[in-house]
């Protein structure tokens, strides 16, 4: 078996960092746990990585209290894709083929979870939700913030901004002076709701690139070298996307403000993912564009900033992906 200084101390790193879920921290470090995992299976051969967890689950069912079914949970999620990775980081797989396998994985594990909760365990999800978020705001009313109309204004503002991203009225407008909480919590659970599709998507996606990126420079600590993800420059989306986004956006024009459904939520949610995709093949033109023209690698950083900025940037990605606009570049 092997055991040296530094698989103790990535053990002690998983530990720590499975500690903090059961923390407000843990909003932030659950996009870092996989990597202590990753590094241990990449280091260690099978026999040796289970032992190292043993420890490392004995401190997180000792240590995290009432939050434990939570910790363990989550931790078993993470753990899954996390030696996925490093099963093909060690059989010298890309680094594509590492973060799509830990995308499916978790996205996988995760709808598996909501329907055992929804089908085998009868919980009702959205009901849990209006309940969660009900008792948060409560928590507010007594500090007059209803009086000031912050709370209000602030609710309407959101009810606002989402309605523009994904053409749904949330009835917001006009919470009442007693029982906001309760508004605001039945208005916030229906959006969340509505999103789930796209909110999986993005956590998942990020759980899996930051993941990646983490990863490949922690194993560079146990002389391991980690693919890298292709150069930005070379970034290409399939023309199908395009195809997706204008049946998407046609699907939503079509419909009612009182539409619901599969396909309502369907579109809803793929809208912007397409366009956060588009988004990431803007900065694969800007870096194209920069190699090109042989600007500094600083040049094209600062040309992302507005790219991230800009409400409808994502066209020029759609534009290169939907026609050979690289090509008039290069001539």
């Amino acid at each position: 078996m092997k055991i040296s200084w530094k698989s103790l101390a990535w053990s002690a790193a998983a530990a720590m960092l499975l500690l903090t879920l059961a923390t407000p921290l843990g909003f932030f470090t659950v996009f870092l746990i996989m990597t202590p995992f990753v590094v241990l299976y990449t280091m260690l051969d099978l026999k040796s990585f289970v032992l190292h967890l043993v420890p490392i689950g004995a401190a997180v069912f000792l240590l995290s209290g009432e939050l434990e079914p939570w910790v363990i949970t989550l931790a078993l999620l993470l753990l899954v894709p996390a030696a996925a990775m490093g099963h093909l980081y060690k059989r010298a797989r890309s680094a594509k083929a590492a973060v799509t396998a830990a995308f499916v994985l978790i996205l996988g594990q995760l709808l598996l979870e909501l329907v055992l909760l929804t089908v085998m365990f009868d919980i009702d999800i959205k009901a849990q939700l209006t309940s969660m978020i009900t008792t948060y705001f409560q928590q507010l009313e007594p500090a007059g913030l209803i009086e000031s109309g912050w709370v209000a204004e602030s609710a309407t503002e959101f009810s606002n901004l989402i309605r523009s991203m994904i053409a749904a009225n949330l009835g917001m407008g006009h919470l009442s002076e007693t029982g906001w909480a309760a508004e605001v919590a039945a208005a916030s659970s229906s959006l969340i709701m509505s999103a789930l599709p796209m909110l999986l998507f993005f956590v998942t996606f990020f759980l899996a690139v930051i993941a990646h990126a983490l990863s490949r420079l922690a194993l560079r600590s146990v002389s391991f070298d980690a693919p890298a993800l292709p150069q930005a420059k070379t970034w290409k989306l399939p023309k199908s996307l395009v195809l997706y986004f204008a049946i998407a956006i046609i699907a939503v024009s079509a419909m009612s403000e009182e539409s619901s459904g599969y396909w309502w939520i369907a579109s809803i949610n793929l809208i912007p993912i397409l366009e956060f995709a588009f988004v990431a093949q803007t900065i694969g033109f800007v870096f194209f564009l920069s190699d090109l023209k042989k600007w500094p690698r600083a040049i094209s950083l600062l040309l992302c900033v507005p790219v991230l900025l800009i409400p409808h940037a994502f066209i020029i990605g759609l534009l290169d992906t939907a026609f050979p606009i690289r090509k008039y570049f290069e001539k």
